[in-house]
């Protein structure tokens, strides 16, 4: 119903703003995957807007995996907490490659109720959360002490790591989303991006949860070629996995070249990146 009401509505790519696409899938007869033909980025149509997404993400949206959404009451939260959050998926042996004890402020973009800014800290870094649902960020505030803020133009400069996990995939304005991340990081800052895989490996893989995951709550669709795109200009690592990835190979990449891992069939797409650095 909503896509029925919006049909009228701009159709433009939300990154490059171009209006040429091809449609890759379809549900509900009206709801359609398209893939921009100059920038590759695969997004629904017809789109929300800003002002339904930011009053959407405040309270509607519900995700019923790993406690990305859902508050603890205390009593769970006091047991997350004596077990160090092992419960919930642990970034820091990815971060850990970017930081050392000199360079060490990271924010976490989308950061929800500040669990991974919690567990961050406890590893020694200095963590900054952004989170767009303001009782998501009162309650980490609150209940964990973490430092998190709910405006972009609250977010501290000269970050060694900017660190967003299933985000992208909700934005809006994914331009505004790339210059924020450069304009926050030092010249030498690691942008870590983790989203579902929209390859068309992962699609031949699974064709069932490919088409399940893209739609009402991922508006886009993000694959390797689009992360090439955006990135076409700096260094970069692209791998994708199931939840797991090589981390021999993550701290192999030199930083300073573009590698994409061969296998493009994971479930999850990680893209490791320095877009302030430009490659000649």
């Amino acid at each position: 119903m909503r896509s029925i009401r919006n049909l009228s509505k701009d159709v433009s790519c939300p990154y490059c703003c171009n209006e040429q696409s091809d449609v890759v899938e379809k549900k509900y007869m009206v709801t359609k995957l398209v893939r921009c033909n100059r920038c590759s980025l695969q997004y629904r149509i017809p789109k929300d807007d800003q002002e339904f997404l930011k009053k959407f993400y405040q309270t509607d949206y519900k995700v019923d995996v790993q406690m990305m959404t859902t508050l603890p009451s205390d009593k769970e939260l006091e047991i997350l907490k004596r077990n160090n959050f092992e419960k919930l998926r642990d970034y820091y042996p990815i971060v850990s490659n970017f930081t050392t004890p000199e360079k060490n402020k990271i924010i976490d973009y989308g950061c929800s109720w500040g669990y991974n800014l919690y567990k961050f800290n406890i590893k020694g870094l200095n963590s900054q959360g952004y989170e767009l649902s303001e009782p998501r960020a009162k309650y980490g505030k609150e209940k964990l002490g973490v430092e998190l803020v709910c405006k972009e133009f609250d977010i501290r400069k000269s970050n060694d790591v900017f660190f967003s996990s299933h985000v992208i995939e909700h934005i809006a304005d994914i331009g505004s989303f790339v210059e924020k991340m450069q304009s926050v990081l030092t010249a030498e800052g690691i942008s870590i991006t983790i989203c579902p895989n929209g390859s068309p490996e992962f699609k031949k893989r699974n064709f069932t949860l490919f088409c399940f995951t893209w739609g009402q709550l991922h508006p886009n669709y993000i694959d390797v070629n689009f992360m090439q795109h955006v990135f076409k200009n700096n260094p970069y690592y692209i791998a994708t996995g199931d939840d797991v990835y090589d981390l021999e190979q993550i701290r192999a990449w030199d930083g300073i070249s573009q590698v994409t891992n061969n296998d493009r069939s994971g479930f999850e797409l990680l893209v490791i990146a320095k877009p302030n650095i430009t490659i000649k």
